[in-house]
């Protein structure tokens, strides 16, 4: 009782000091409490033992556990292991529709991730995915996939059957690039094929994507028709999905047209053939807008004839409240336009600049041949040809696009094979004969005549016969030339390329006759002529051909881009239908042409694809 009694003492003098020596512990080491007593699992360790359960179970309810594993192993990008514990999974008849349906979507995300397109795609077109309920949300999630999938693969026409299935039932609280995608793929199918499409379907979504997407199209010369386009899109199809949902190309549509400039100020030397025929093209699209829109911009015309200083009437433009402005055109005028720092507003200059800095007011536009040439390189690849004959003049100006079409050639991964250059009075027989090696085998012919009896030998001239096409520059009467000469030396079926130079832009079927076979690259305005405006030029205005009408299509082209730069600079837009050509941007804000096609036959161009 005593021992007790004294214990009990002791311990209650003790306490104290046992409580600041608890206290004391927990303040200094508080990091190994939460190791030994742990509050969560790690990522790893969660799924081991969703997999460790499943090993326990067997049938629907294991398939569940592993489905769940494969889900958590996919959010934390653990690719490699997936793929291995997909693998392992074993599929049944048994099992629930949905969660078989789940188990093909995380295959074919594994294999997307890891850049298996292929395999991806066959997940997704299984046989068991023909079961589908689109209004799921694994039904959904399988159609969006696929549908991107067919993007990737260059599909566009599948994917915007599935992206249709699923549009219109898309929670609207759930964010989805769903309708970007859609618009995308829409952008990618021929107008007259998406028709086909519209006809042939019952689907209210896609019919109605479809009729949105032609009537931003069709209406794209003009950003006023545009909008009012759309808006009675909106007025007819009021149950359709892109009505609440618009893709960001309709909504930065408006943006744009708020922000458009309001005054333009045009440098051009009027007094100039170039500069006139510009002038013609420009106020031809700016009265075509007018029948349609009283809000047009005020235009103000600033003669550049003759100038060899670009700042006095620039900065007069600026003074007199211009807010863009479209010029010069001289290359030296042009070049000035990059002296200063930054220009105070956006200005479309209509030729390139020798340097490479850029200034995000501005922009640069013009017919360059680079882009013709790239155009046709791009269709001699496309046809399986590498191995190219160049056939040129002779000149400075021609020697800078000889360089630019070799040098771009073998990058892509071409020979040139044979190379020759003329002047414009050549005798276009020897020109012929030396780029298809034939004075080289006459040569040799006359070598072995001096040595042989002509009497025993016959000779019969060869070409050389590594050449795949022949791309060639000329003018026409040049082409009408040298084009029956390459046929009389053999060469009739190589393949002849050229650039809008070779066509004089008229019809002409009799004298073109000797250029048949040619294939060429061109604006729309030139091998498009119903076009309403194209019309109307050619019935009030003086006939032109070649460079002159392409300089007036440039000039419309011009017009029409002023209120789109907003949208180019603000990635808004990547491509406008224009006349010179479809117009994209380059990082450094020059605007680029992608060419029409076309091909003479029986001396009429016509278009191909």
């Amino acid at each position: 009782m005593q021992l007790y009694e004294c214990t009990t003492v002791l311990m209650k003098k003790l306490m104290p000091v046992i409580i600041i020596f608890s206290l004391l512990a927990c303040a200094t080491t508080p990091s190994k409490i939460e190791e030994i007593l742990p509050t969560h699992q790690s990522t790893t360790e969660s799924i081991n033992e969703l997999l460790s359960r499943a090993a326990l179970l067997s049938g629907n309810q294991a398939f569940l556990l592993q489905l769940q594993a494969l889900s958590e192993l996919i959010e934390n990008g653990l690719y490699e292991r997936a793929s291995n514990e997909a693998n392992s999974i074993t599929d049944s008849d048994s099992f629930e529709i949905k969660s078989r349906l789940h188990l093909l979507l995380l295959k074919a995300q594994i294999a997307k991730a890891r850049g298996e397109k292929d395999l991806a795609l066959s997940f997704l077109t299984d046989p068991l995915i023909s079961t589908i309920d689109a209004d799921t949300k694994v039904g959904r999630e399988i159609l969006q996939l696929r549908g991107r999938m067919y993007l990737t693969q260059n599909q566009p026409e599948s994917a915007i059957f599935d992206f249709a299935e699923i549009s219109g039932s898309w929670p609207e609280e759930v964010e989805t690039p769903l309708y970007e995608d859609f618009w995308s793929s829409l952008q990618q199918i021929e107008a007259t094929r998406l028709s086909r499409i519209a006809q042939d379907s019952s689907s209210y979504e896609l019919r109605g994507w479809i009729e949105l997407a032609r009537t931003f199209e069709v209406e794209e010369t003009s950003m006023s028709r545009q909008l009012d386009a759309i808006a009675q899109w909106r007025r007819t199809w009021v149950r359709h999905s892109a009505i609440t949902r618009p893709p960001a190309a309709l909504r930065n549509l408006q943006d744009a047209w708020e922000r458009r400039p309001q005054q333009i100020a045009l440098i051009l030397p009027i007094l100039e053939p170039a500069g006139n025929a510009i002038y013609e093209g420009f106020l031809s699209a700016y009265y075509q807008e007018l029948i349609v829109s009283k809000e047009v911009p005020s235009i103000s015309i600033y003669d550049s004839s003759g100038l060899s200083d670009v700042w006095e009437i620039y900065d007069q433009a600026v003074a007199q409240g211009a807010d863009l402005i479209i010029g010069p055109l001289n290359k030296n005028l042009v070049s000035q336009l990059q002296e200063r720092e930054a220009l105070p507003i956006n200005t479309l200059a209509l030729n390139y600049a020798d340097s490479p800095k850029t200034d995000k007011n501005f922009f640069q536009f013009g017919l360059a041949p680079e882009d013709e040439v790239l155009e046709i390189m791009e269709l001699a690849w496309s046809r399986g040809h590498r191995n190219a004959a160049v056939l040129m003049p002779e000149n400075q100006d021609y020697r800078e696009l000889q360089e630019f079409f070799e040098k771009s050639w073998r990058q892509r991964g071409g020979n040139i094979v044979s190379q020759v250059n003329f002047y414009g009075d050549s005798n276009y027989a020897s020109v012929v004969k030396e780029l298809m090696a034939i004075d080289t085998s006459e040569a040799r012919a006359e070598k072995l005549l001096s040595i042989l009896p002509r009497r025993n030998m016959e000779f019969t001239p060869r070409r050389r016969n590594d050449i795949d096409f022949i791309f060639l520059v000329a003018n026409p009467n040049e082409g009408r030339q040298i084009k029956p000469t390459l046929a009389f030396y053999f060469a009739q079926n190589i393949p002849v390329y050229s650039i809008p130079s070779i066509y004089e832009g008229l019809d002409n079927s009799t004298e073109n006759r000797d250029l048949d076979g040619i294939i060429f690259a061109d604006a729309p305005w030139i091998l498009e002529s119903s076009d309403e405006l194209n019309k109307s030029i050619n019935e009030n205005l003086r006939q032109a051909s070649g460079t002159l009408r392409r300089l007036r299509a440039m000039g419309i082209d011009s017009f029409r881009l002023y209120p789109r730069l907003t949208q180019f600079l603000d990635n808004n837009s990547t491509v406008i239908q224009g006349v010179t050509g479809e117009l994209s941007i380059t990082d450094n804000q020059k605007i680029r042409r992608n060419l029409e096609v076309a091909q003479i036959v029986d001396g009429i161009a016509t278009q191909i694809e």
